[in-house]
């Protein structure tokens, strides 16, 4: 199941905005144009007035990057407290980022600003804003009775036991474990649901439907292997699965703008870290440590993830390191620094070969010099020389 966004006007005052940019704004949204060129051309704008940053933030929300349009706008909503349509649509930004309880809190403000300020617009915008925060509140609610009941019909399933049991009832409990860990984003669910789809597929190898919910399963939290191997089974039994459809290669347009998305995400979760309390902390972490596991763009996620368990005290972190490690060489797109990062953690756990695989990927795959000449010196200070 997806997450459940809103079909919310952006941006949320067109009127506010110079006509001349609207006709391209609404067209990226109906892929009338090339998203990256679009993006390109709203970064010339951007630095040179307040509406050109406002522009660049609802272009990346019309091409599907939340985290981007998050960190533009709440710049531009810090600069401009009281810009009404930029808090809207900031707050449409965290709704599709995940984030509806601060987007709660932006359009409360929003509410506050407005009610002040009075008049006929403000009277307007506030039904409209008032219309958004019912819909986050009942949208909140609505997940929070659907964890209800899948907890419980998880509960129940675990019940039965799984010896003998029909392959259409561990299937069943297969998928309620995996709508669970989808709601919450939580990969345990999904690894206990593999683990029953797996024991499915071991009695019927063969089973379709089994395929297509391990392939489901592997996408929204294992490791790439395993993301891999359902996939390779399910080409080669049934070529025609929708599942497949959805798995499909993506064009280089849409790897480049999930990097550039990735990237933004990295730089919103460092600031959970650094600034938010401590359930706020414990949530990045979690979200970084899946991100790792599985996403478009898991460079720095696999990076911070790795020099996390590197600092772990556990017996088995350098089994635990060595599978991340795997992870990393299966990964095409790892940004130079990151395998930096990772070379230097595992070496500090005395991974040594692997950490001198990473450096020497850094060295040799990559345009950055100054990347290229700390890879080299990382390598004669482990190794004593340089390859």
């Amino acid at each position: 199941m997806g997450r459940s966004l809103p079909s919310w006007d952006v941006p949320f005052a067109a009127e506010s905005l110079p006509k001349e940019h609207l006709p391209l704004l609404m067209a990226v949204g109906t892929g009338m144009t090339d998203r990256i060129r679009f993006l390109e051309y709203f970064e010339e704008h951007a630095a040179e007035h307040h509406e050109g940053t406002y522009l660049l933030g609802l272009a990346h929300l019309q091409c599907g990057m939340p985290f981007g349009a998050l960190l533009i706008l709440s710049r531009l909503a810090d600069e401009r407290p009281e810009h009404v349509p930029v808090r809207v649509d900031l707050a449409t930004a965290l709704v599709h980022a995940g984030r509806p309880e601060t987007a709660r809190k932006v359009l409360e403000q929003t509410t506050e600003t407005l009610t002040r300020r009075g008049g006929n617009l403000s009277a307007r915008w506030l039904r409209e804003v008032g219309e958004r925060v019912a819909w986050i509140d009942r949208t909140m609610e609505l997940r929070a009775l659907e964890r209800e009941f899948l907890v419980l019909r998880a509960a129940a399933w675990s019940e039965i036991p799984s010896e003998g049991a029909p392959s259409e009832t561990l299937l069943l409990q297969a998928q309620t474990l995996c709508a669970l860990g989808e709601l919450d984003e939580d990969p345990a669910p999904l690894w206990e649901a593999a683990g029953i789809v797996v024991e499915v597929l071991a009695a019927a190898p063969g089973r379709i439907s089994a395929l297509e919910m391990l392939v489901r399963i592997a996408r929204s939290g294992l490791p790439m292997s395993a993301q891999r191997g359902a996939l390779d089974s399910l080409r080669q039994l049934a070529p025609g699965s929708p599942a497949l459809k959805a798995a499909r290669a993506s064009t280089l347009e849409e790897r480049a703008l999930r990097r550039r998305e990735g990237e933004s995400e990295w730089y919103v979760i460092q600031g959970d870290i650094e600034h938010g309390d401590d359930e706020t902390r414990q949530r990045a972490v979690e979200r970084i440590q899946r991100r790792a596991m599985c996403g478009d763009y898991r460079s720095p996620f696999l990076a911070a993830w790795i020099s996390f368990t590197s600092h772990a005290d556990h017996a088995d972190r350098s089994e635990t390191l060595r599978g991340l490690s795997e992870e990393v060489t299966q990964e095409t797109d790892m940004a130079p620094d990151d395998l930096l990062v990772i070379a230097e953690s595992l070496a500090r756990c005395g991974l040594r070969t692997e950490a001198l695989d990473h450096a020497r990927r850094c060295a040799h795959q990559t345009d950055d010099q100054d990347a290229a000449t700390r890879a080299e010196a990382f390598m004669e200070a482990l190794d004593g020389t340089t390859r």
